[in-house]
């Protein structure tokens, strides 16, 4: 028998044992994509991916939590359109087959945005009050607000793009989960003093990749997560995450995670 075909006795019986042993698992984690943000909510087989960072290293993460067979995401849903969070969307939908596209409408002259809502017809606008049903789990849309009769795209709320990111919220495996975007301290006062958010949240995905102008102390103090994750590369040019957020973090207890020190935050 020759090499070759020893190898590729070998390469099916690989694959047999792949197909046989892998096992989905009930999960939300968040990805180490470098310098960016993706996470990955999973109920089974049914899957939303939030964000997926600036290049195609999302798509390595995902093979350790979708099989090689599975080529269907239901949703994706992007926060706001800067390209750490749109780029890898990008890259996803090239891979994968995808039910639905969530972002919200908000007015940006980038190439890379228009390119996404040009070319895929499953887009869906989603505002403040949206709920999304992945299997059992209600994943709800805090921010920003949604004028449902405006005709194409929306005015940024104060100029700043981060602060016109899709704020959810969801609870799942008895876990009170909160994602930020890259929302900043002045929209965390809106939602505080609106009671938009409560407390005793179980995780935060911190804003802004726990950079100074996000996860204020009162923010903090008030949402009073158990576990902060902060989504960011090593020794990045933006000096995230802040010695001051992090200060905070542990000031109140709040156990801080960084994707570049643990890589995949799976919680389960």
């Amino acid at each position: 028998m020759s090499s070759k075909i020893v190898e590729n006795i070998v390469w099916v019986i690989l694959g047999i044992l792949y197909l046989l042993t892998f096992r989905y698992e009930d999960s939300v984690v968040f990805l180490d994509v470098g310098q960016g943000d993706a996470t990955l909510i999973q109920k089974g087989n049914v899957q939303m991916l939030v964000d997926g960072g600036p290049d195609d290293s999302v798509l390595y993460q995902l093979q350790k939590y979708m099989p090689m067979y599975d080529r269907r995401i239901e949703y994706v849903l992007l926060t706001h359109p800067h390209d750490d969070h749109l780029m890898g969307l990008l890259r996803v939908l090239e891979r994968y087959e995808v039910g639905e596209i969530l972002y919200y409408p908000v007015c940006y002259e980038n190439e890379n945005y228009e390119y996404l809502l040009q070319s895929y017809g499953n887009t869906r606008k989603v505002g403040a009050g949206d709920t999304i049903r992945l299997e059992d789990i209600e994943v709800k849309i805090l921010w920003p607000v949604l004028k449902r009769d405006a005709v194409g795209c929306v005015k940024q709320f104060d100029g700043n793009l981060n602060n016109d990111s899709l704020v959810i919220q969801f609870e799942y495996m008895n876990k009170r989960f909160l994602l930020m975007g890259d929302i900043e301290s002045n929209v965390e006062t809106l939602l505080l003093t609106q009671q938009i958010v409560s407390s005793k949240y179980d995780i935060l995905k911190a804003g802004h990749h726990c950079s100074k102008s996000s996860s204020s102390e009162t923010f903090i103090n008030i949402v009073s997560p158990s576990v902060a994750v902060c989504s960011v590369a090593k020794e990045n040019s933006f000096g995230h995450p802040s010695s001051e957020t992090l200060n905070i973090f542990s000031k109140y207890n709040v156990q801080y995670l960084l994707t570049y020190k643990e890589g995949n935050i799976q919680i389960k």
